[in-house]
């Protein structure tokens, strides 16, 4: 070899990373090794050790290894920034929902505190009123959350028809796959004109993907920055039509919240592993672009 090497046992000590942490790394893909002739071990170029750092550093603060991969294939300023944002997107989601069960256990707690300390422990009731107290909760969390979107440079396809999502889709997800994207794209979709108005008529739909930084997009699929915000989010059934009509009349309730229609609303398209279980190959999150009241 011409090239400077490392062989893994002396990699793994300098780095503070087992051995086992590094082969599993490699598996998923984010860096290649060689072999060396003499001694049989695995060693690494310098390409491979820079890889490493960026995914040393990286899972430190637990980005995922999609996104490290992202980065990898696109070292820029920007590729990093958008990870970042995005890690800090989901830390919001988890805190907010920390606050959510803290809250359901201080009512808990509250109707413990209003119970006389000597009387009788009625079971029934405290299990009842715990009941009430948890279904409560659901039926305010379990439909709409809002979250926030990085703003995301996409490629994108648009087809017209009685059924058009697949042909939409079809073109960006090919090329997806053949560019090797695939493990870090994200898929949204959304009604475009001429919007859907009676059932079997004609109506535009666009689906897209996020691509990252420096790809060029060929000839064939168009370019755009979807430009990310806060969005009102809710899980679809199978019925989406229905779907979208429960998110919308969420939102209507919401004091914090409204509609904010300069901005696209989208269908995140989400890879079903067991489409036997649900019946589709995506499973659908409707987002409906928000705004502080």
């Amino acid at each position: 070899m011409n090239r400077s090497v490392v062989s893994i046992h002396r990699l793994a000590e300098q780095m503070g990373l087992t051995s086992r942490t590094l082969r599993h790394w490699e598996s998923e893909g984010l860096f290649k090794s060689e072999r060396d002739t003499s001694s049989g071990w695995r060693v690494y170029d310098e390409h491979a050790l820079s890889c490493i750092r960026i995914t040393a550093i990286l899972r430190k603060i637990d980005i995922p290894i999609k996104d490290i991969k992202s980065v990898i294939a696109n070292p820029s300023l920007a590729q990093l920034r958008k990870v970042i944002e995005n890690k800090i997107a989901e830390v919001k989601q988890r805190n907010a929902e920390v606050v959510s069960f803290q809250q359901q256990l201080d009512q808990v707690l509250k109707f413990f505190k209003q119970q006389p300390e000597d009387g009788f422990l009625n079971l029934d009731r405290i299990l009842n009123e715990m009941e009430d107290i948890w279904m409560s909760s659901l039926q305010e969390n379990s439909l709409i959350k809002i979250i926030t979107l990085p703003p995301m440079r996409v490629a994108y396809s648009i087809a017209v028809g009685t059924s058009p999502e697949d042909e939409a889709m079809g073109p960006v997800l090919e090329w997806i796959k053949s560019s090797n994207l695939l493990s870090t794209a994200r898929f949204f979709g959304g009604n475009v004109k001429p919007m859907p108005t009676f059932a079997g008529t004609p109506y535009g739909y666009g689906m897209c993907a996020t691509i990252p930084d420096g790809i060029s997009v060929p000839g064939h699929l168009k370019e755009m920055v979807l430009p990310g915000g806060l969005f009102a989010l809710l899980e679809s059934s199978e019925d989406v039509s229905l779907s979208w009509k429960t998110l919308m009349n969420e939102l209507a309730k919401d004091k914090r919240y409204k509609s904010d229609q300069s901005r696209l609303c989208l269908e995140e398209h989400i890879r079903n592993d067991r489409p036997d279980g649900y019946g589709n190959e995506y499973y659908l999150n409707l987002l409906e672009p928000v705004k502080a009241v």
